[in-house]
């Protein structure tokens, strides 16, 4: 062989082993793997892959693998915050009161995913209704405790809770007429809430929901003050509901505050008195409430 033919040849070898180590290194900087975050030789220079919206792995530290903390990975949720009501008041044979009431609400909620659930609940609401004739003040007063199970669907972006428990309310309603004396009712109402909450994770930021609520009563009574205070019973009431759409924004990037803005309408009734007095009833009518409004809540996750 001879000499330019040798050295022909160690230049062909040459320029076709650059070729395979260009297309190597071409290929091995275009892909990235998870096991690429546990070489430690690569710590010096972070690197990162986004899996999907939800999760994500990043270079740590110790060379780990992390995924990114959503707000449903928190069982505990506390909020607070103001209330505005427009309410109606229909007294069953009379005409409608209408006004506006304010108020506080507190809610406390152990929702983790495929666990159990409990919850407990209290809203305070005040002001005054108006009617063609009269007007009526009107105190609300709503304790509510909820047990349950919550259900996790798509990892965690919906969360479905069902829940049954045990509720109190108080309505006390001052009737001042323009003509004749006032008169104050105290009604004190049992009940057992039976409902549901959904939600759904619509990004990292935002979630909207529904929640629904029966409310059967089971010893609803009425005080009025001029009789001396006695309590009298009343029909029982199957046709009270409340319905709710939570707009849920967070503003901070560990998930933990938010502030949420909760729509909701509300039927309440009263029965009429069963009571008699000296051989006559008592003659007490019905009250029919829809109440319209919004709560807006600031909540913190744990």
């Amino acid at each position: 062989m001879s000499y330019k033919n040798l050295l022909l040849m160690l230049s062909s070898l040459s320029v076709s082993a650059s070729l395979l180590s260009a297309s190597t290194y071409s290929k091995r900087t275009a892909e990235y793997y998870e096991e690429d975050f546990q070489d430690e030789s690569d710590q010096i220079n972070p690197r990162f892959i986004s899996q999907n919206d939800r999760n994500s792995y990043s270079r740590s530290s110790n060379g780990q693998g992390q995924r990114e903390i959503r707000a449903q990975d928190y069982p505990h949720r506390f909020q607070i915050g103001g209330n505005y009501t427009r309410a109606y008041i229909n007294p069953h044979g009379s005409g409608t009161f209408d006004g506006n009431l304010g108020g506080l609400q507190a809610i406390y909620e152990y929702r983790p995913m495929d666990r159990f659930y409990g919850a407990a609940k209290l809203a305070w609401k005040e002001g005054n209704t108006h009617g063609s004739a009269s007007h009526r003040s009107l105190i609300y007063v709503d304790v509510q405790e909820r047990l349950g199970y919550t259900f996790a669907f798509n990892e965690g972006d919906w969360l479905l809770s069902l829940y049954s428990g045990f509720g109190y309310r108080y309505l006390g309603q001052k009737l001042t007429a323009s003509r004749g004396q006032n008169l104050h009712f105290r009604y004190h109402e049992f009940y057992v809430p039976v409902g549901f909450e959904v939600d759904n994770a619509y990004n990292s930021w935002f979630t909207w929901g529904i929640g629904f609520t029966w409310m059967p009563q089971v010893y609803p009574t009425v005080a009025i003050v001029p009789l001396k205070g006695a309590r009298w019973s009343l029909t029982d009431q199957l046709a009270n509901f409340y319905v709710e759409f939570p707009l849920d924004f967070t503003v901070t990037d560990n998930k933990k505050f938010h502030i949420i803005l909760k729509p909701f309408y509300e039927h309440w009734q009263d029965g009429h008195s069963t009571a008699k007095v000296n051989g006559l009833s008592l003659g007490l009518p019905g009250n029919d409430y829809n109440f319209f409004g919004a709560d807006l809540n600031f909540a913190y996750f744990f």
